[in-house]
Order: structure tokens, then sequence, then C-alpha cells
């Protein structure tokens, strides 16, 4: 769990000084707060996400993609607990009442979020303190900081919400049946069954390695994902990892040699225009 206390002194001394830049510095220190919040869920995600799986770059995004691909509870609010009395190994599984009938000592707390909420906060925060006012005129006075009456209370509700988070005792990385396969690079990858959908890509979580592989539900199997390049010199085949292609832009391009003639082969993306042929109508006799 991260600590958040030093943080939550600095801004509560910073609104203390009551000054157009020590609110803004405020402000600043509540939008990074707010992003290690969101972020050190991610670190401790990424054994089961890949960086390449991330599709928007924003805190509260992030989370959303863990919620959707990792931990359906990443972001909510829960306490971990043990029961007291052991129970022997083969033994039986118990009715839920008897379960309830025993004690239970905590573990941790999770405290949980809403991901919307942080993000509207980051965003405000941004936007009131942290860029200085275009001009609209000539006349217009260009200021160092934005308006303290109105950065103050957007700090004061982000800092109620960063305290509140403060106070879990514990991050969590999820429960439920795992699938995992090896990557070719010898990376383990792991999910969470009942989050994967067919067909979708996982990305390796190797951040050196450009493969991927597309999920089959029906066998619950991982198949690479590859283009074949064949040598037009001596016309061997050769599978390459779909993902190293997708990467590259339109200047771009990889190259590698044939194992069978040593011809240089490259691979590149190429505009192409499409033309469009009208049906042609016949008459009817």
């Amino acid at each position: 769990m991260i600590n958040l206390e030093p943080t939550i002194s600095q801004i509560e001394k910073l609104l203390e000084e009551n000054t157009e830049a020590s609110v803004t510095y405020a402000a600043l220190e509540c939008r990074l707060a707010i992003e290690r919040i969101c972020y050190e869920r991610l670190r401790l995600a990424h054994d089961y996400i890949s960086h390449d799986d991330l599709r928007k770059w924003q805190p509260s995004d992030i989370v959303k993609t863990l919620i959707q691909e990792v931990d359906a509870k990443a972001a909510e609010t829960f306490t971990l607990s043990i029961a007291r009395e052991h129970m022997p190994e083969g033994s039986p599984p118990l009715a839920r009442e008897n379960y309830e009938a025993m004690e239970w000592l905590p573990v941790g707390t999770q405290v949980g979020f809403a991901p919307n909420k942080l993000g509207k906060l980051w965003n405000a925060l941004a936007k009131l303190a942290l860029h200085i006012e275009i001009p609209t005129s000539k006349d217009a006075t260009v200021t160092q900081y934005g308006d303290i009456q109105a950065i103050a209370p957007k700090v004061k509700l982000a800092l109620a919400e960063i305290r509140r988070i403060s106070e879990g005792t514990m991050m969590f990385t999820g429960m439920g049946e795992e699938v995992s396969f090896e990557c070719s690079c010898g990376s383990k990858n792991k999910r969470r069954l009942e989050l994967l959908k067919d067909g979708q890509t996982i990305n390796c979580i190797n951040p050196d390695c450009d493969e991927s592989y597309g999920y089959v539900q029906t066998d619950m199997t991982f198949g690479r994902r590859t283009f074949e390049i064949v040598c037009r010199a001596c016309e061997a085949s050769r599978d390459i990892p779909k993902r190293m292609v997708e990467k590259l832009r339109t200047d771009q391009h990889i190259h590698f040699d044939c194992s069978r003639c040593s011809e240089t082969i490259y691979v590149s993306w190429r505009p192409m225009q499409a033309q469009r042929t009208e049906p042609t109508l016949k008459r009817p006799k």
C-alpha cells in the first residue's frame, strides 16, 4: 500500500499558506497523488496485463481497463479476512451458515473509488490551476497563476478523496480461476478466466517482446498471431509476429534474411488506392 500521508501533509500546508502560488502547487500535488493511486494499481496488475493493452494513459482510463481486463473489483471497497479455526486438508465444504458462524480475523481493507470521479477531479485541477489562460485581446492581462477562489475548493475536494483512499491497508490483484500460457520468449502470461472474451488479443507482458496471442474460448487456448511471409526468391515461408508489423508506421520497415537462400526480405505498410467498380446493369429483353 502506498503511503500518502506525506503528500496529504504537504497539500494541507500549502492550503494553509493560502497564496496563489501555494494553492497552485497544492493542485499539482493532488494531481500527482491521483496518478500514484491509479498507477500503483496498474503496477500490481502487470503480471496480468501488457503495457500495450492500455488503450489510454489517463489515470481513470487505466483503472477502467484493469476492471475490464484484470480484476472486476480493482476499484471496489472490501475487507479480506481469514478464519481463526484451521480447516484440515481434505475437509468437505461447509454450508454457508457454518462459515458465517466462524470467527474471522481481518487481514486488510482495500478502499475503492469511482474512476470517473477521480478522472473529473484530475482534469478539473489542470484546467483551473496548471495552465495559464490564453489572452483574448491585447488589453487582457496574462496572469502567472489561476483564480485562488476557484482553485482552493477543488483542491479541498481532491484532498478529501485522497485522504479517504489513504485509509486503506491493502491493495488486491483479484480472485478467481486463472488460465496461463508461456510465450515463445519464455514469459508466463496469466489472465482471469471470467474476464476473457472469445477472439481477444493478448499481448505478451514482456515489454521487450513483440508476440501476441488470440484467445479461443471453446478450448481455452491461446494461438500465436503471425503473418506468413514468403520469400520471392525461393518461396520459403516464415512466420513473423503480427504485433511487430502492426506497430510500423508507413515510413518504417523491418527486414530479415531468408533462412533458406539468405535473400533480404523487407516488410512495410504501403498506402493503396481502392477503385470502385460500378455494377453493369442489363436491360431486360
